[in-house]
């Protein structure tokens, strides 16, 4: 028992500093005001209100961050991804 808990802690520390990463940068888009992860997910689901979200990653633009939100709309197999502006959180085309 004790061995499984040496080999867990340092994977949990690692989990938990990412993280707190992760949580400064969203904190950091919320001052400077551009929009969050999770706003751009709102938004996404604001226009497609029956999909589901895979994944929101925050990808450079030319001249500020996007967000690329992969989702599943209801009843497709298919996944489709939605571009949002990281600083209006407009819908891109």
């Amino acid at each position: 028992m004790k061995r499984s808990l040496i080999f867990l802690l340092p994977a949990l520390l690692a989990t938990s500093a990412l993280q707190a990463a992760g949580t400064r940068r969203e904190n950091q888009r919320l001052a400077e005001g551009k929009i969050t992860k999770n706003q751009a997910q709102h938004l996404v689901l604001k226009k497609f209100p029956d999909a589901t979200i895979k994944s929101c990653v925050l990808t450079n633009g030319h001249e500020h961050g996007i967000w690329v939100v992969t989702l599943i709309q209801a009843g497709s197999q298919k996944t489709a991804q939605v571009s949002v502006d990281g600083n209006s959180g407009k819908l891109l085309p």
